[in-house]
């Protein structure tokens, strides 16, 4: 499966009889066809974000303070929205790869659902999905759909990152300004939490024997490891959206920033998560090499400060100069 089939580019309008046909059969499933929302200015306040001591945010006017929380607002759902994407493909190399023809049903039942999630998310709110727009996250998964074996599929997709959604979608339905966005999210993660659950009942299956190659030991580490470099970095969206604002930002008020955000402490939060998805799954013995090599441990806030100062030249591109 190549990249590009992973995060397909929508129909052209001019394609009206398929996109009919699709509308018709989502309705024969129980789906109606829903507008995205482009009344509503953002789905989650300053508050999610933990922007409330900060001294920056503070010092923001209303007009900018809406600006950060709307582009928040569409990059959490422009997420979620090629992660269902992607979920869709995933599904589909799954039904592929199955053992079973039981595996292989339920992975056309997942497929399904996955399709709906897509639809949810498309109808919360107004937002750019072009493919020039795909979060790193995003891609990412993408990399592992594409090329990696079927024991890092069934752990790094159904076990780490459905339980990392499960724990995420519930935090987004509880926290959002919105009773529809709350409710999509719920209905979501009815769905994510069977997923799961295959992911963890097929992969105590067959793990033995799928780690007896040292190949596939390795390549599930190389991905864990990804996953929580990512995470280290620290809120990378959040600090691009809300420096843009400031005339010549430093190091200093980058560090400052982080600490009133409590940046390393929820940092530290989302590592212990993956620690705990992935030390359900996997041996002592590689959960012990994983930790001498400080896979789940964070950052401290000058070093995620230096990271992140490192991966946004465009906004702190005046102090290196």
């Amino acid at each position: 499966m190549k990249k590009v089939e992973l995060f397909l580019q929508p129909s052209s309008s001019e394609q009206k009889d398929f996109l009919n046909l699709l509308e018709l059969t989502a309705k024969v499933h129980g789906e109606k066809k829903e507008t995205s929302q482009k009344n509503e200015k953002f789905l989650w306040d300053e508050r999610f974000f933990q922007l409330e001591n900060s001294k920056l945010w503070k010092s923001l006017d209303s007009e900018k303070q809406t600006s950060v929380l709307r582009s928040m607002t569409e990059s959490i759902l422009r997420e979620a929205y090629f992660i269902e994407t992607a979920g869709m493909s995933y599904a589909a190399k799954m039904n592929m790869t199955s053992l079973t023809k039981e595996e292989r049903q339920f992975f056309c039942f997942v497929a399904e659902e996955e399709a709906k999630h897509l639809r949810l998310v498309e109808s919360l709110f107004d937002f750019d999905k072009s493919n020039s727009r795909i979060p790193s996250f995003s891609l990412l998964i993408g990399d592992i759909i594409q090329d990696a074996t079927r024991v890092s599929h069934l752990l790094l997709i159904q076990i780490l990152l459905e339980g990392w959604g499960l724990n995420y979608y519930k935090s987004l339905a509880k926290e959002t300004l919105s009773e529809k966005v709350s409710l999509a999210f719920k209905s979501i993660l009815k769905d994510e939490i069977r997923h799961h659950s295959a992911g963890v009942i097929l992969f105590t299956k067959d793990k033995q024997e799928l780690l007896r190659e040292s190949k596939n030991k390795q390549e599930l580490l190389n991905y864990i490891e990804q996953i929580c470099k990512m995470i280290q970095i620290g809120p990378y969206t959040l600090v691009s959206e809300m420096f843009k604002f400031l005339p010549r930002p430093t190091r200093d008020d980058l560090i400052r920033f982080l600490q009133e955000t409590d940046a390393v402490k929820t940092t530290t939060q989302k590592l212990q998560l993956i620690d705990d998805l992935v030390s359900k799954a996997l041996s002592s013995e590689i959960m012990i090499e994983m930790r001498e090599k400080k896979i789940f441990a964070p950052l401290q806030v000058e070093s995620m400060a230096s990271l992140l100062f490192e991966s946004i030249p465009e906004i702190f591109q005046l102090e290196k100069d």
